[in-house]
This record gives C-alpha cells, structure tokens and sequence, in this order.
C-alpha cells in the first residue's frame, strides 16, 4: 500500500527569517544592557548589577566577581537541563518542529545559553580588588580571574553553537542527534561551564573570603567538585532508550566521570569524599526528573546509578593510604571495572530497553570502562591537587595529600587524552556493506527501498508479521527477523524501536511515542521476533536495530512514513511487505534521515574538523586555567595591588 505524505511536513532545513530575526533581537536585548554594564562598571561608574552583586556579597562573603556569576551560571544550567530534558523527548515522541521558536522548550535552553555568557560577561566586569594572584590581563588595567574565563569560553561556545546550529542544518539538513557537532557546541558548553565554580570558589578561598569556613569549606568545595560530574548528560539518548551511538561509548564516558569526579572527591575531602560527589550525582539526576515533572506526557529520562564506582574507590582507600597518580588510576580503574559491573542490574532493572548490554559483551565493556577509569581517575588527581593549591588550603587531614611533596606536571593531560583517545576509537558508528537508496513514484505517492549492492558484506534479513496489515491505519504486529546466525548472534543488542508516533490518535495504548523492545530469540537459528507487537502505520517510524561489537550500529527500517521536507531517494514511504528479504542500512542514515545526500566529502570533513578542534583548543584552555591558576604569583602577570589586597 502506498501512502501520500502530509504536504505540510515541518521543515528539515534551516529555520525561517522571522524566526532568525526574532532570536537575535533576544540576543541583543540582553547583550546591549551588557555591554553598557560593562563599560560603567570598569570606569569606577556604579550600575544596577554591580550593586547587586554588592548585596550578594554582603550575603555569601564571597567576592563580588565569584558570588552573583556563579548563581547566574547555576540558574542558567538548570534552565537548559529544563528545555533539554523537555526538548530531546518531545523529538523522540513527534519528530521535527515547525521552526526552532515553535517549540517552547527552546526558550529556556536558548535563554540559559545566554546566561552562560552573560555570567562570564559580569564575572569580568565585576573583576576588582581582591583578585587572586594568578590573573589574565584583558588591558593595561583590567585583570580577570582564571575561572571568569571558564565562563566566558563556556559561554562563548555555547552561544556560538546557536546560530551554527542554523548554518549546519542549511548546509547538511537537520542532524538530529545528541552529539551532532553544533549540539555539542551547545551541551558541551552549558556542562564544561560549571567547571569555573570550583576555579572560582577556590581563587575566593585564596584571598580570604571563602564560601564557608574551616572544614566546611572543604566539604562545600567537594559539592562543587560533585557538580562537575554533569557532562553525563551526553548519555541522554541512553537514558531514553534511544541511543545513537555505540554502548562502548556509555561504559568510556561512564568510567571516565566516575573516576574523574569520585577520585578528585575522596582525594580532595578525605573519607566519604567519593560518597559526597556520588550524593551530588544523585542530587542532580533528581533535581532534573523533578523539574520536568510538570511537563505533562513526555518520555522521561533514567539514568545510571554509579553507587558501586564510588563505593570501590572508597574502599581501596582504605587500605591504600597513599594518595598520588598510582592510587588515583587504580582507584579509576576499580570505578570502571568493578563498579561498573554492578550497574547491569540497576540498568536490567531501571533503564529502558536496549539497556543493559547482552551479558557475554560484559567483558568488552568493562575492559573499555576500566581504561577510561584510568584516565578519569588521573584527572581526578590533578584536579583535586589543582583546586587544593589554588585554594592555599592546605594539606588535607589524610596521609598523602596532594598538597604533598608528589609533582607529576603532565598527569591530568595523559588522562584526558586517555579520554580523547578511546572517543575518536570507539564513538564514530560503523556499518555493514554498502546499499543503493532507490524511490519509486506513482503520481505523488513514492516509495523508498534499500537494495545491497553485492559483494560489500551487506547483512540481509528476512521479514515477516504475525499479521499482515502494514499501512493500515491502527495496525500493530509481531515482527520477525531471521537472519544467518553468524551475523546477529554475537549482537550487543538486537531489539525494535518505534517512535515519533505519538500524534496518532491509537498511540496511548502503545505507550507515549516511543516503544523499544528486545527482539527475543524463537528458538530457530538465527531468528528473532519483537517481544511486543510492534506500530506499522501511519506516523510511526520502526526499526529492527543490530548492534555489533565494536562499532557496527545497522537498522532494518520496517515502516518510515514519507516525508516531503527531505530531498532525494530516502523521502519516499519506506514499508517492508510481508515474507520480504532486505538489507540492514548503516543506522545513521536511518535515525538522521533528513541528512542531505549531497553534500561533498570534504565539507563535511571541514565542519566537523572545525568543531572538532574549537572543543580540543577549549578543552586545552581550560586545563592551561586551572594549571596557571595553581602556580605561584608572578609579577608579569599579577599587579602589585592585587596581590596585597589578599
């Protein structure tokens, strides 16, 4: 059966003029008062943000350039996670927007995104005596803090991410995933920007106006550390059970964190300091469930626990007294083995489908997880030493502090090239053989089919129902797949995903739009059939997803409704008939179809190596931040005043 699709698809290119026009004058709404601020506030004039941030002062006892830009950047983070966990469901459950103001969960991202900046912007301009004695100089008289400049590279990614993200989708078509290049722009900046408050807060400590006083600075600054764990929100798309990208990506970036933020934690407060972050951790996947809740049928994010990396590193402390980089990438590496074997139960038990891994992948991941605990628990090590010096706290009350005599300049940099490295290896999916896109119209009504191109290792599958009504409004079915064994019995995961059906009007009784199921063995060789009967009408997009070790990610799209936003062969209805043999497609080219076809090779390569190393030099920057501000002062870069006000 052929279907016409809706003449009025919401578009899968750039956004609209207006739409263009209106989020620039937001920008400049908020951007002019900052800049006026700016100016007054550095020749000695008072403004109403300085007084402000006076008051806030007054109230906190941090210094004026710490305490109101570290609030902003707390609220903006909040507001983004808001639109972000409102926004990336709502795709899944409808597909694309009719413009990027038509969708209300862009205005709090949009408006934390600026935040971001603007609180690096007031940072800046509230940037007086007492500073610490590590500073950048922007002019002959005006010195900033290092961690203000985590909020403005933060910022300033982030914000450039927006109109990219523009640009990107009029040049390669919408790329709807997570970790689209000018999305990472975006996220990477809102996660990366909470690194300036422990910077910040430590630089305060350093000229005697800490957030809290004796041990209790130690103990909020652990808080803080806890904070920084937020990058896991890049495992979002795991989370709703709609993962893009390869399972070894979960356990690299899992095992990277959780010996990153746990390690720095027990290092930097002593006993129960890894629990103290873990609790942070938790404090903010709660934090986010509950301010979506009052976001009526959306489909809610999971999350991972990480209780068992952060009870291994609390353990190993006890009997390890010792505190250097040997105790930090074994700890890393407990965190990313062990206590990452105990998280297939709580994804069995709490995490949607296609979560956990099959089991015999186990080993696979952990041994990925634990060479990424390594270099988690690395940096961890020199991010605790670094906060600690920053600070002139002192030694911690433990043996082996890393206030200590131990000195090892390049460790935090090994471990996050560790990170780097095992990202560029296992993050990019790979697939199986080559197909020819064919689209076949009668009239207006066009279909699309995948024909394997022979001899390139094409996977094909055998596709058949339990009832043959495909296309038919209201048809749900059991679906089939036999396969030969040789290629789907060693899968990671084999499972079926339906989604963006949620305007249908029979969709509730399938869930909220999205719907992602195991395919369970028949106990035939080589055959699966869907644990539930599967959407094959309408709206409804469905998959019979193959993950294979390492990299390889391919889909068999059983039913795809057409969709005349996309240009070239894949706009036509996708529909497998009944008793059909046909190909698994590299699954990019299925989850992101309104990518264009034909776009050249090397602009491709441009862009992404654009994006690719603005984050490597930011990532750069922001070590070389924390490094300088760890150092001694230096009269070349710290005036007089500066110093003798602390």
């Amino acid at each position: 059966m052929l279907l016409v699709a809706e003449p009025t698809a919401p578009p899968a290119g750039g956004a609209a003029l207006d739409q263009v026009l209106i989020a620039a004058g937001a920008f400049a709404a908020i951007y002019i008062p900052l800049g006026i601020f700016l100016l007054r506030e550095r020749e000695g004039k008072p403004t109403l943000l300085g007084r402000l941030a006076d008051r806030v002062a007054a109230l906190d006892g941090l210094p004026r350039w710490a305490g109101l830009p570290g609030y902003l950047a707390l609220v903006s983070l909040i507001a983004c996670a808001f639109g972000v966990y409102w926004d990336v469901p709502i795709h899944m459950q409808n597909g694309r927007d009719e413009g990027p103001l038509a969708n209300p969960s862009h205005f709090p991202i949009m408006f934390g995104i600026f935040g971001f900046l603007a609180s690096g912007v007031i940072s800046a301009g509230l940037a007086k005596a007492p500073l610490p004695r590590r500073t950048v100089r922007l002019t002959p008289r005006w010195r900033v803090p290092m961690g203000t400049l985590v909020l403005l590279g933060a910022g300033l990614i982030a914000a450039a991410g927006f109109p990219a993200d523009d640009v990107w989708h009029r040049l390669f078509g919408q790329d709807v995933t997570e970790w689209g290049p000018t999305h990472v722009m975006m996220i990477g900046g809102a996660v990366t920007c909470v690194l300036a408050l422990p910077l910040l807060y430590a630089e305060a400590a350093q000229v005697g106006r800490p957030p809290f006083h004796g041990r209790m600075t130690r103990l909020v600054m652990t808080v803080v550390i806890g904070l920084c764990i937020i990058p896991v929100a890049f495992l979002m798309e795991f989370d709703l059970g709609v993962p893009q990208f390869p399972a070894t990506t979960l356990f690299v970036i899992s095992g990277f964190l959780t010996g990153w933020i746990f390690v720095a934690g027990r290092i930097f407060l002593g006993r129960g300091g890894a629990l103290v972050t873990w609790a942070t951790y938790i404090g903010i996947r709660v934090l986010i469930y509950a301010i979506t809740l009052p976001v009526p049928d959306i489909h809610r994010a999971h999350w991972l626990l990480f209780l068992g990396p952060a009870l291994c590193i609390e353990l190993l402390a006890l009997v390890w007294r010792e505190r250097g980089p040997l105790f930090a990438g074994v700890a890393g590496l407990l965190a990313g083995t062990l206590g990452l074997a105990t998280e297939w139960w709580w994804m069995d038990a709490f995490l949607p489908y296609p979560l956990p891994p099959d089991a015999s992948q186990m080993p696979l991941m952990l041994a990925i997880g634990g060479v990424a605990g390594v270099g988690g628990g690395l940096l961890g090590w020199s991010f605790a030493r670094h906060v600690e010096r920053i600070g002139d706290l002192g030694p911690s009350t433990e043996p082996g502090s890393v206030a200590g005599p131990v000195r090892a300049r390049w460790v935090g940099t090994t471990g996050t090239l560790v990170f780097i490295g095992l990202m560029a290896v296992f993050a990019a999916p790979a697939g199986a053989g080559e197909v020819d896109v064919v689209k076949q119209c009668d009239g207006d009504a066009c279909r699309t089919t995948y024909q394997p191109v022979d001899g390139t290792g094409v996977i094909m599958g055998h596709v058949s129902y339990d009832d043959d009504c495909i296309g038919t409004q209201g048809c749900t079915a059991v679906v089939t797949v036999r396969a030969d064994p040789d290629d789907v019995d060693d899968a990671i995961w084999f499972s079926a995903l339906a989604y963006q059906g949620k305007k249908e009007p029979e969709s509730q009784r399938l869930g909220d739009g999205v719907l992602s199921v195991a395919m369970e063995p028949t106990g035939r060789a080589g055959e699966y059939r869907s644990a539930e009967p599967l959407p094959l009408y309408g709206r409804w997009k469905v998959l019979v997803r193959l993950h294979l070790p390492l990299r390889t990610l391919v889909s068999i799209p059983v039913h795809m409704p057409a969709d005349t936003a996309i240009k070239g062969p894949a706009a036509g209805l996708v529909q497998v008939d009944d008793d059909t043999d046909v190909a698994f497609v590299h699954e990019p080219f299925m989850l992101q179809r309104e990518r264009k076809p034909d776009v050249p090779v090397w602009l491709w390569t441009t862009m992404y190596g654009v994006v690719i190393a603005s984050w490597l030099g930011l990532l750069a920057f922001y070590g070389w931040l924390f490094a300088s501000a760890a150092g001694p002062a230096t009269t070349s870069i710290v005036p007089r005043d500066s110093i003798s006000s602390r």
